[in-house]
């Protein structure tokens, strides 16, 4: 099972838009050599609509990304793979609709269905959010979508639809439950926040 460690972006305005230019420095080189790949969530676009580019594709010239930048709309995934994104997650929470997924896959085949959790799934679509996920994987499946991850809190109800209908599937997860996941069946967790970088303004 892989791992893939995990940075979120946060904190720009339109007032404070520097970041700490030797921290920056010093953790796009440490990420460039430390790690295969790693899950960039923007928070910046996920919160605000507002994606963080400039800083996604420092971070994409130096190491391969998936990146969260917020996705609503099908034209949005365009923006995360010209910053440079090996792949792009796309967030039930933020994303219209399952049409807006259907026009994503159409624009590229390098998307992630990311299941957005609290008490449920989120979605701001009947189509999105209040499902099983079972249901939710056959009409990404049905799209073209092979790729999902999942919080933690959904580990066993999607580790049973992997098993059922066949398609890659990461977690969520703290890096000291990397065995039980893969007894579950994940191909790979997303793990150990590398935690955020915020403005120094």
């Amino acid at each position: 099972m892989k791992a893939i460690p995990h940075l979120r972006l946060k904190g720009r305005t339109m007032f404070r838009r520097a970041y700490p230019r030797g921290e920056w420095d010093a953790l796009i080189e440490r990420l460039s050599t430390e790690h295969e790949l790693l899950y960039l969530s923007d928070e910046d676009g996920i919160e605000r609509n507002k994606p963080q580019l400039d800083l996604a594709r420092e971070i994409c010239d130096e190491v391969p990304v998936v990146y969260e930048a917020g996705v609503r709309f099908a034209p949005n995934v365009i923006d995360a793979i010209i910053a440079g994104a090996e792949k792009v997650s796309v967030g039930t929470a933020t994303l219209a609709d399952l049409d807006e997924l259907r026009g994503a896959f159409k624009l590229s085949e390098n998307i992630i269905l990311k299941a957005d959790y609290r008490d449920g799934i989120l979605g701001s679509d009947a189509s999105l959010g209040g499902r099983a996920f079972i249901d939710l994987s056959r009409d990404a499946l049905d799209i073209g979508v092979g790729e999902m991850v999942v919080p933690r809190a959904l580990a066993t109800e999607a580790s049973r639809a992997k098993e059922e209908l066949g398609f890659t599937l990461g977690v969520f997860a703290p890096k000291a439950e990397e065995s039980r996941m893969a007894d579950l069946g994940f191909d790979y967790i997303v793990t150990e926040d590398l935690g955020s970088i915020d403005s120094d303004e």
